[in-house]
């Protein structure tokens, strides 16, 4: 493994470990109570247009793929409990 792909896997674990708190949060409390949906479009929108790009420019590079897919991961958890709360009768929305 080459140093560059050493540094390329501590930044990639360091931006897929972020989202996962918040995630876990939302699977704990059960409520995404405080999550803006425009916040969460924009950075699904974003991991998946990175996905593509590195693809289609590099093909699978595995320590770029795992931080994408962590992070889609994530914002899709958060996702289910944003619109879980936001489809509750009665439910305070964010």
């Amino acid at each position: 493994m080459h140093t560059a792909d050493i540094i390329g896997w501590i930044g990639s674990l360091a931006f897929a470990l972020c989202g996962v708190p918040q995630a876990w949060q939302c699977v704990r409390d059960r409520t995404a109570r405080g999550i803006n949906p425009l916040f969460l479009a924009l950075w699904l929108t974003g991991e998946l247009c990175y996905v593509a790009s590195v693809l289609l420019k590099f093909g699978w590079v595995g320590w770029m793929m795992f931080n994408y897919c962590t992070n889609i991961a994530s914002v899709l958890v958060i996702g289910y409990f944003l619109a879980r709360d936001r489809l509750r009768p009665g439910a305070p929305s964010s």
